[in-house]
Parts: structure tokens; C-alpha cells; sequence
């Protein structure tokens, strides 16, 4: 072979094409920087000081143009024209899905009324004429008329493709760039806002120059993408599945689901002067497209990963839209622990999706064995090298994200890390909660933050020291407390019933019954210790009230993030301060009519050493249901026939008033909203109906307890208020989201305390205190919070506030502290030795 030949080739030909190529690429990113600069001047509301440098960017946009025109005169063809046509529809289509996700929170926001105002963008068709009339002027005039010129033009025959392709690519780029949201991103970037004073941006010509370095920057990994997004649809058009193919699937999915997981928890929120934080969309696409990338990668066959794709973008939307009706929460990581019980997740939507899911799997499969063979088969990656690249560079991805939020300090991100650390530094509101923060700055900022984020926050003040100077402060505070105390908890039978959804409609604001549903339950209220329970959740969170009330351990201490405390909290715990640990395990039993594996309750109850749990699984129980689930009568009933001559302790969580609302009795009995459709409100009227029934069944449990000759004591308490009602019902009174009915029975005499608003957390205090049993340092601490501290009171100071932070250490130390806490803090005297 002779070298020089080959060398010669390569700087006569080949080396002159590659820069000519290269120019061409170098002429189309100009313009595009200059367009920028433009934009600036022309549609910026800031006045800027500094011009002198834009003025040029006129001269440069009409040389670049004149020049790609040039050479689109050489490659333009009827195929060029269609498939550029094509490419900026699909652009304008995304583009608006994402303008829609942009404006989600905006109440006026309809998707289809906005069409004619929002989808055309036109910014970069100007200058796209303006290349054509330049190709025009040239190919029917100068090269005719001026022969001698063409031969000095590049020669571009052998390189159609190349150069046709990289129009295409630089074309959706500058459509990119030139879009409006693009502009609105850069004007409200840190970087711009950074000069603003006084309505006047003050900048330098340094300072631009560096602005465009970063646009570059910007303009050459979106070319890029551009690039892949190009060639998968060639790909597509020659059914033959590629990596490009793949980029340009993921590229939509993750823009498609972003919009519809967005959607699904959409509300009129403005925090900030803003409907969604900078940063949000551009970091959940990111987030999306990866993963679907990951899974296209992982498998490796196109048609198979793009049905997985779908399914998972239907189930997730439909999951998140169904969680955000029901509970106004959004999709959480911890809710995985549902796909451990798909049937019980079915069945509390209603058992027509169960045909729906079926219906769905069909039709995909078939779809995949009808097609498999004939569209775009074969292996999406044939180098393997490419693949395994792609993977790790995925995971490399996620592992930089995960550790930027696990490597937050008192909340903050590193400054160095784009679009994340303006989104988490900029925007403290982790204190909104988890679906406000969802809802600006996106689902996908919430379940990092809630996989990496502590289970609670170290108090300033936590050490040993301290926490033996707490021991001691409540020690003597028991004691002094027990002076005036003559009972024992474990000579009593006490009965928690945590009754599903209960709560009085009454309370909401424009909501009409024909009929009082709880007169029963009013009038018990009426004569025992009752009130207010503040709930942690609307439409759902049994779980977590469950697990207040045994422990006296508030949620409100915990992190934002946190939404299963059974799953999330309880596995770290170095001890947990039930209630039931004061009585012996033979009598402690647990009835709850689901599940047994809902948020870990079997390995819970296990741990706690309940004797008996009697829930869905058992054979033999017998009873009825009300509406679609075991009634409260019914379990009432299971209630009496486990109760024996010793003292007991009961946990027990009715299923009655739970989803699906379809009772018809007692027919007499409906119950109606304003601006309800017809089926709204029929749920609506089958809850009260619901509600009636638990009326007159616990009426007749606690007649049936109060002939038993044993001590027994009864806390009654809704753990939230049905998923039923819109966000208007609260708008005049946005506590009334959160409140339930609460009352304390006993079948002996006990005092009627005067506690109008508690937290579940409260209840076990307060049982010590109506039985006038003997507390613990523990329970000391949980009687004083109750008093106090707690959530009836509105503001905290001297005495109450030191109070909450001691609990605050108590509960640090036993959930993600060291354990610092001894045993006789929570040992309880007793009539017998525990």
C-alpha cells in the first residue's frame, strides 16, 4: 500500500471535504448564537445597557444565511422539503406538550382552548426563509447568470446525505433554541438575574461573551441530540430499529409521561409568584428519558421495551391521577410497596379494573406477536461495547443525582451542578410538603428527596447528656403525676378503633344531606371525652395514624418527605414505645379485614408479639359487607367474641367506609355537592349511607361492652376524611381537610376530658389519664405534650416550646439517633411485675 497515495488523497480531497462539512456546521451554530443574541434585544421586558455587542449580530446572521442558502440550493429536493416539514410538526407538537406541562398549574389552562395561542412557534421560520430565499437567489440566478462563481462554490455532490442530514439536525436545534421557553428559561436563570437592577440588566461585553460560550456549549449537545433524533427517524422510515430510534422513543415517552404525571396532580398552586419552579420540567424529562433509555438498553429488542414503555407511562399516570383524587398526595417510591398485593391495590379501585388490566395485556400482546417480526425487528444495539457504554454511562448518571441529593448540606446542593442545584438552593419549600413539592418542582425532585433525604432532622441539642437529662426531668414528673394515680393500664382492656374514612359531612362547607347520618355517635361525643383528631393525610394515610396512636410518636417531626412511617420509620427503630408492650402478648390481637401484608403490618404486628391477627386471609370469619367491604358491625362482632376475662389490648382498623362508595341503604338517606356529576354525588350519598350504618352499629357495640363485668375503654377516631370531596369544599376553611371525629368511651365512670383538638399521637396519653392509670417517664413526657404542646396550640414558646423539643430528642433518639434511652424510661408501674 502506498502511503503516499493515501496522503495525499486524505489533503487533497478528503481532509478539504471534512472542513468544508465542518464549516457548513460552524455556519448554522452562528446563526444560531446570533438569533439568541437578537432575542435579547428584541423580545426582552428588561431594558438592556449594554448593546454595542448584539449590533454585529445582524451583519453575521445575513453572512451565515447567505451561505447555508448557497449550499441549500445544492441538496433541496421535494423528500427535503416534506420530511423539514415533518420535522418541524413533530417539533411544534412537543413542543406545546411541554409548554402544557410548563402551565399545568395555571387554572385558566385548557389543553386544546390554548392550541391557537400557544403551539405555533415562529421565531427561527423567519430566518429559515430567509436561507431559502438566499438558495432561490442563488440557484436561478447566480449560478446561471455568474457561472465563473459556481466554480469556486463547494462541491457537495458526493456529501448530499451528510450535508441534508446536518440541516435537518441543526434545524430542529434552532428551532430549540429560538422557542420561547427557551428565552423565558435563559431571562430567569441566575446567570441573567444575577445583573438586574432596577428593571435594567447591566451587561458587559465580557459578560456576553461568556453567556455565549454557554449557549455554545448548550447548542452543541442539543445538535447532538438533534442528530440522534434525525437518524432514528430515518430509521424509523427504513424499519430498521437503531440508537437513534431508541434516543427519539425516549425523547417522547419522557416528554409524554412528564405531562400526564404532571397533570395528574395539577391544581391552581402559585408559590413564589411562580405555577412551577425553573429547572423542573428540563430535570424530570432527564430523569424519564434515561430511564427508558436504561430499559431499551437492558432488553435490547425494540418493539418488546417500547410495549413496556407504554404500559409503565399508562399505569404510573393512571396510578398517580387515581392517588392524587383519593388522598391529594402524589406517586411516592414507598408506594411500591403496594405491587406486593396488586389484587388488594385493584380492589380498592374497583373490581372493573381488573378487566381493564386484562383487556390492556391482551391487547398489547397481541400486538407484539402480530408485529414482532415485521416492524423494526432485530436488536436495537449490534455492538455490545455500545451498549454496556450506554448503560454505565445511565447508571453514572443516576449515581451523580442520587449522591447530589444524599450529599446535601442543611439542605443545599453543590452550586456547580446545572439545572438541579438552582432548582433544590432557589427554592426552599420542603416545609410544603410532599405534594406541593411535586407539584412545582416536580414528581421526580420529590422521590429522590424522599430516597435520600434523613427520616428526621438531628436536633441542635442531641447528645447522651442530654437525653439522661430528659430521662431524669420526666422521671420525677411521672412520679409526681403518680401521686395523684391509683390505676394500672394492664388491669384494663383498652380498644382502639380506627374507623375507616370517618368523618362528619357536616363540617364541609356546601354539602347537603337529607338527613343527620351520625346522631348516635353525636350524642356520645356529647357525653364522653371527644373532639378533633388533626389528620397527616386527606383521603388516606391509615397506616401512618395507626402508628402514631400506638406509639405517641407525632409525624410532624419527621421529615416532609417521609409518607409511610410503617415501611420508612419503624424498620430503624431501636425500640418502639407501643402501647400494647404494656400487656401480655397471649392478649394482644389486631383484627383488620385487608391485607395482612399492607405497609409490612404482618412483620409489624409480628415484631410487636401480637397473640392473633385476624384480617382477610383468616377462613371462618363471618360477617357481611357494606358497600364493597366487611362491615363494621361485622367486625365489631369479631371484636366481642375474642374478648375473654383478662385485660386486653385491641388495634383495630375497620374497612367498611373505605373505597368503593356503592351502598343503597338506608335508601331514604342521600347526600348531594354542588356542581357533582350524577355519579359523584351517588358516591357521595353511598358514603353517608355508609356512615349511618357505622352509627348504629357502634351504638350497639358499645351497648353490648358496657354489660361486660371488666374495665374496658374504647378510643374511637376517623383516620381521615374520604377522598370524595374537591378542593373547593376547603377553600374557607382549610383546616376542615384535615379533621376527624374522635371520642373516648369507658363502661365505668371516667371524667369527660376537655381536649377539643388533638393529634393521634395524643390518644394513649390521654387513655392513662380518663382511666386515671399509673405513666411511665415516657407517657409523663406524651401527658405534658398533650397539654402543652401539642397541635391545639398555635405558636410555642418558654416552657411549651422546650417540652416539643424534648419530645423531638425523644423521638430523634429512638428513630435515627443512638439509642441513648434506657428501658426504664418507658417502664409503667404495675400491679404486676413486667
Amino acid at each position: 500500500m502506498d502511503l503516499n497515495k493515501i496522503y495525499s488523497f486524505y489533503n487533497n480531497y478528503l481532509k478539504k471535504r471534512i472542513l468544508k462539512i465542518i464549516l457548513f456546521s460552524l455556519a448554522f451554530a452562528l446563526l444560531i448564537l446570533n438569533v439568541i443574541n437578537m432575542q435579547f434585544t428584541v423580545k426582552s421586558h428588561y431594558r438592556i445597557q449594554e448593546v454595542s455587542y448584539f449590533n454585529s449580530s445582524i451583519l453575521l446572521i445575513g453572512i451565515s444565511s447567505l451561505y447555508l442558502g448557497m449550499i441549500l440550493s445544492k441538496i433541496w429536493n421535494k423528500k427535503f422539503f416534506i420530511k423539514l416539514g415533518v420535522i418541524y410538526g413533530l417539533y411544534l407538537l412537543f413542543s406545546y406538550i411541554l409548554d402544557a406541562s410548563l402551565r399545568v398549574n395555571e387554572k385558566q389552562f385548557n389543553f386544546f382552548k390554548s392550541l391557537q395561542s400557544s403551539f405555533l412557534q415562529t421565531d427561527f421560520i423567519f430566518y429559515i426563509a430567509l436561507i431559502f430565499i438566499f438558495a432561490f437567489v442563488y440557484h436561478y440566478l447566480i449560478s446561471v447568470f455568474f457561472p465563473l462563481f459556481e466554480k469556486y462554490l463547494i462541491p457537495i455532490s458526493n456529501d448530499r446525505e451528510i450535508y441534508t442530514f446536518i440541516f435537518y439536525a441543526f434545524s430542529l436545534t434552532a428551532f430549540c433554541f429560538s422557542d420561547s421557553k427557551f428565552f423565558n428559561a435563559v431571562m430567569g436563570s441566575n446567570f441573567i438575574t444575577q445583573f438586574l437592577e432596577n428593571n435594567i440588566i447591566k451587561l458587559t461585553t465580557p459578560t456576553l461573551i461568556e453567556l455565549d460560550k454557554l449557549i455554545l456549549t448548550l447548542v452543541i449537545i442539543v445538535f447532538f441530540i438533534s442528530c440522534y433524533i434525525v437518524k432514528g427517524i430515518n430509521e424509523l422510515e427504513n424499519n430498521k430499529p437503531g440508537f437513534g430510534l431508541v434516543v427519539l422513543t425516549s425523547v417522547v415517552f419522557s416528554i409524554l409521561l412528564n405531562y400526564f404525571l404532571q397533570y395528574s396532580i395539577r391544581t391552581d398552586v402559585i408559590v413564589m409568584e411562580k405555577h412551577i419552579f425553573p429547572g423542573a420540567t428540563l430535570f424530570q424529562i432527564s430523569i424519564f428519558f434515561s430511564v427508558f433509555l436504561f430499559l431499551y438498553s437492558i432488553i435490547n429488542e425494540y418493539l418488546l421495551t417500547t410495549i413496556i414503555n407504554i404500559l409503565l407511562i399508562i399505569g404510573i399516570s393512571i396510578s398517580s391521577y387515581l392517588k392524587y383524587q383519593f388522598r391529594q398526595e402524589p406517586l411516592l417510591p414507598s408506594d411500591l410497596s403496594w405491587l406486593k398485593n396488586p389484587g388488594s391495590l385493584l380492589g380498592f379501585v374497583g373490581s372493573s379494573s381488573y378487566l381493564y388490566v386484562f383487556v390492556l395485556i391482551v391487547f398489547f400482546s397481541l400486538i407484539y406477536w402480530f408485529f414482532k417480526d415485521i416492524f423494526l425487528y432485530g436488536k436495537v444495539f449490534k455492538a455490545q461495547l455500545v451498549r454496556f457504554a450506554t448503560i454505565l454511562f445511565i447508571l453514572f448518571f443516576f449515581s451523580t443525582v442520587y449522591y447530589s441529593f444524599k450529599n446535601r448540606q442543611d439542605g443545599k446542593m453543590s452550586e456547580h451542578i446545572p439545572v438541579l442545584a438552582n432548582l433544590n438552593n432557589r427554592y426552599d419549600i420542603a416545609w410544603f410538603g410532599n405534594t406541593v413539592n411535586a407539584q412545582m418542582k416536580s414528581n421526580s425532585y420529590v422521590w429522590f428527596s424522599q430516597m435520600t433525604s434523613d427520616i428526621m432532622h438531628k436536633p441542635e441539642k442531641y447528645s447522651k447528656t442530654s437525653i439522661k437529662k430528659i430521662e431524669e426531668k420526666y422521671h420525677l414528673k411521672s412520679v409526681e403525676i403518680n401521686k395523684y394515680r391509683n390505676q394500672f393500664i394492664n388491669e384494663q382492656t383498652v380498644i382502639y378503633v380506627l374507623s375507616e374514612s370517618f368523618s362528619d359531612p357536616s363540617r364541609i362547607e356546601k354539602v347537603q344531606v337529607s338527613s343527620n347520618p351520625i346522631p348516635k355517635i353525636q350524642g356520645i361525643k356529647s357525653r364522653t371525652t371527644s373532639g378533633l383528631m388533626k389528620s397527616d393525610g386527606y383521603g388516606g394515610g391509615t397506616a401512618n395514624m395507626e402508628f402514631q396512636t400506638l406509639t405517641g410518636l407525632p409525624m410532624y417531626n419527621l421529615s416532609p418527605s417521609i409518607s409511610i412511617l410503617y415501611t420508612q420509620v419503624a424498620p430503624n427503630m431501636k425500640y418502639f414505645p407501643s402501647i400494647s408492650n404494656y400487656f401480655e402478648p397471649k392478649n394482644r390481637d389486631v383484627i383488620h379485614i385487608a391485607s395482612p401484608s399492607n405497609y409490612s403490618r404482618n412483620v409489624i404486628y409480628g415484631n410487636l408479639k401480637f397473640n392473633k391477627f385476624i384480617h382477610y386471609g383468616n377462613k371462618g370469619n363471618k360477617g357481611y359487607n357494606v358497600g364493597g367491604n366487611y362491615s363494621d358491625d361485622s367486625t365489631y362482632h369479631l371484636i366481642e367474641e375474642n374478648l375473654n376475662k383478662n385485660s386486653q389490648f385491641f388495634s383495630v382498623i375497620t374497612m367498611q367506609n373505605h373505597t368503593p362508595w356503592t351502598e343503597l341503604n338506608p335508601i331514604d338517606m342521600s347526600a348531594s355537592y354542588p356542581g357533582f356529576s350524577d355519579g359523584q354525588n351517588k358516591s357521595l350519598s353511598s358514603y353517608v349511607r355508609m356512615l349511618s350504618q357505622t352509627d348504629t352499629a357502634t351504638q350497639s357495640f358499645l351497648e353490648s361492652l358496657s354489660k361486660i363485668d371488666k374495665k374496658i375503654t374504647v378510643v374511637f377516631y376517623g383516620d381521615h376524611l374520604p377522598g370524595l370531596y374537591p378542593e373547593s369544599a376547603f377553600k374557607n376553611n382549610p383546616e376542615s381537610q384535615y379533621q376527624t371525629d374522635y371520642f373516648i368511651w369507658s363502661n365505668f365512670d371516667a371524667p369527660k376530658l376537655n381536649y377539643p383538638l388533638v393529634n393521634s399521637s395524643d390518644f394513649s396519653a390521654m387513655v392513662f389519664e380518663q382511666t386515671n392509670s399509673k405513666v411511665s417517664p415516657y407517657y409523663a413526657l406524651l401527658t405534658e405534650v398533650l397539654k402543652k404542646a401539642s397541635v391545639d396550640k398555635k405558636a410555642l414558646e418558654g416552657e411549651a416550646q422546650e417540652i416539643a423539643e424534648d419530645l423531638k430528642m425523644v423521638e430523634y433518639d429512638l428513630i435515627s439517633g443512638k439509642g441513648y434511652l434506657s428501658k426504664d424510661f418507658f417502664k409503667v408501674p404495675t400491679n404486676k411485675s413486667n
